[in-house]
């Protein structure tokens, strides 16, 4: 048998193992369904710098430590929002986040316009808002944009 012979026949067992390893590590790894994170209601408000409320744009909390998925949450008029993570409000996994503000385009306005607050809050890195969610219901202090 040639090495071309013999390279056919080692990646035909090759392949006949593969999906039979891709299970088990998909097994162990708990991404058949069963190891979701538990998640916790997650409310709160944010506020513009002279107490106006932030009436558009989006909150999302990004693990500090990756250990759980990122939660968000659409800005209502009044400044509130209700994280997600999976399913519609059903909150964020207990845990500490960075915090970043991410600013809609008010009705009318150039896509490139200046958000009605400071820039550094649209990056969860230098936003300096850091929030620990509970293993209960959260219901956190405004943010304060300034």
């Amino acid at each position: 048998m040639n090495v071309f012979g013999r390279i056919r026949r080692i990646a035909a067992g090759t392949c006949v193992l593969c999906p039979s390893a891709l299970w088990l590590a998909l097994a162990a790894s708990g991404c058949s369904g069963e190891g979701k994170v538990s998640t916790v209601a997650v409310e709160g408000r944010v506020l513009l710098a002279d107490g106006r409320p932030l009436s558009r744009g989006r909150v999302t909390f990004v693990s500090a430590d990756v250990s759980a998925p990122p939660a968000s949450g659409e800005l209502g008029t009044d400044g509130a929002f209700r994280l997600t993570t999976r399913d519609p409000g059903d909150g964020a996994a207990p845990g500490t986040y960075r915090v970043r503000i991410e600013p809609a385009a008010a009705p009318g306005a150039p896509p490139d316009a200046a958000p009605p607050f400071p820039t550094r809050y649209v990056d969860e890195d230098s936003s300096g808002i850091v929030v620990t969610v509970r293993g209960e219901p959260n219901r956190l202090g405004p943010f304060y944009l300034k």
